[in-house]
């Protein structure tokens, strides 16, 4: 026991080393936390932060603040999920595979779960760390902090077992980036929602959807469990297929070519 966690901690120092030499990781960090500060000053005049959204809630229209806020929130929170937990680690798996890690580290006697499991830990650690400053960066009330990161981390789980199938089936990066795009694209889906009743019915389904769709009930104060169940129903779905693809397809694909 006592080796196995020796190892796994080997694992996860190795690769957080590895994602923050990788310039494609600096960029999963910066772009969501970019887009954050972008949409905050760019919304501000509408009553996002500080001084600006109190004199909204106040004085004009309270609802009309929450939905910038959950716009802002969403597209941070899917962003996040989508850089830190799909794109950063599809990238450093086939990195890995490109430069023949995987085999180095079977040969030392590291065993198949080890190694994704530690990929799989450090990206939702890196996950958890850019949604924390994408909160930061927005000026959001700090009372949807803790609904923030809990759905952003439940969120994140069923996108990091599907990327790991990706990032394992990915032969070099020049694959990944093209496997990584769908894959963004699912976890995106929910910030086009907005654009009208029709696509919000569509992507509500999709990976992020269950979340997305519980923060903007927790923003408007609408959470209630006949409203919930459907989301929650949603994301455990996501959840389950994404374990069981990766429970049958992940030592198929582990092979370093």
């Amino acid at each position: 026991m006592k080796a196995t966690l020796r190892k796994i901690g080997a694992l996860l120092v190795k690769d957080a080393v590895d994602m923050v030499k990788n310039p494609t990781m600096i960029v999963c960090i910066v772009m969501p936390v970019g887009m954050a500060v972008f949409y905050r000053f760019f919304m501000g005049e509408m009553g996002l932060g500080g001084p600006l959204r109190q004199s909204v809630m106040t004085d004009v229209q309270p609802q009309l603040a929450s939905m910038i806020e959950y716009i802002v929130l969403s597209l941070s929170l899917c962003m996040a999920i989508g850089m830190g937990g799909a794109t950063s680690l599809i990238y450093g798996l086939a990195e890995e595979k490109e430069k023949h890690t995987l085999r180095t580290l079977m040969l030392a006697n590291v065993t198949a779960e080890q190694i994704v499991l530690a990929r799989g830990l450090v990206a939702l650690g890196l996950t958890v760390a850019v949604e924390v400053l994408c909160f930061v960066m927005s000026g959001a009330s700090w009372s949807l902090f803790g609904w923030y990161i809990l759905l952003g981390a439940v969120g994140t789980v069923s996108v990091i077992l599907l990327s790991l199938v990706v990032g394992l089936a990915s032969r070099d990066q020049m694959t990944a980036g093209l496997y990584s795009v769908p894959v963004l694209l699912l976890v995106l889906a929910p910030v086009f929602g907005g654009f009208s009743p029709d696509i919000r019915a569509v992507v509500r389904f999709a990976p992020t959807g269950g979340v997305d769709e519980l923060l903007r009930l927790v923003i408007a104060n609408d959470l209630t469990l006949a409203a919930a169940w459907v989301p929650l129903v949603v994301t455990a779905a996501w959840i389950v297929v994404a374990a069981v693809a990766f429970k049958l397809l992940y030592r198929r694909l582990l092979r370093d070519n």
